[in-house]
């Protein structure tokens, strides 16, 4: 059965136990930013951090997606996968091996069709993410995005109809609620 969540663990550090994360549906790392489980997935884009994951542990059952440039000379390892070619990319003008790993990593959730995307660890302080995130919730209407941050609660994503933030408190209480049905 389809999961309805998705975890998508952005370029920043995060103080929470992610295998409770992984209880709600997969969770997507954003490059090597966070070695603390073993993923569902992983983006990446550059050579220095996809050998880096190739050579942890943590990332050894996680598939790791990257650009077809990068795939082409890493496609005999295992666990490297393409990245699928995401409709519309072009018109968010997003260049797959330029762009953050954290936007790779959204759109791979938006891309795999859940219908609530939790974004925990994921810079909005830096203008061309917030943007870019903000263009990728307008394209999709149909799918929830949850800030997870800690107090204070910011607002940054309010102005959507498809998207909020909230703290860690209240996403470990939807976990713990999802975990008892």
């Amino acid at each position: 059965m389809k999961s309805t969540y998705i975890t998508v663990i952005g370029n920043l550090p995060v103080a929470f136990d992610m295998d409770q994360a992984k209880k709600l549906g997969p969770v997507i790392a954003s490059a090597n930013a966070n070695k603390s489980i073993t993923f569902d997935y992983a983006t990446v884009n550059t050579e220095i951090n996809l050998q880096d994951m190739l050579n942890s542990a943590n990332f050894r059952d996680t598939d790791l997606l990257v650009p077809e440039k990068l795939f082409k000379k890493y496609m005999f390892f295992d666990g490297v996968t393409c990245l699928p070619d995401f409709p519309g990319l072009k018109s968010y003008d997003i260049d797959p091996n330029k762009c953050s790993a954290q936007t790779l990593s959204v759109m791979l959730a938006v891309y795999l069709r859940q219908t609530i995307v939790f974004l925990i660890g994921y810079d909005i302080s830096n203008p061309t993410e917030l943007t870019r995130l903000k263009s990728i919730m307008l394209a999709n209407p149909t799918t929830k995005f949850m800030y997870v941050c800690n107090p204070p609660r910011t607002y940054q994503l309010d102005d959507l109809e498809n998207g909020f933030c909230d703290t860690f408190i209240k996403f470990q209480e939807l976990i713990d609620k999802n975990a008892t049905e």
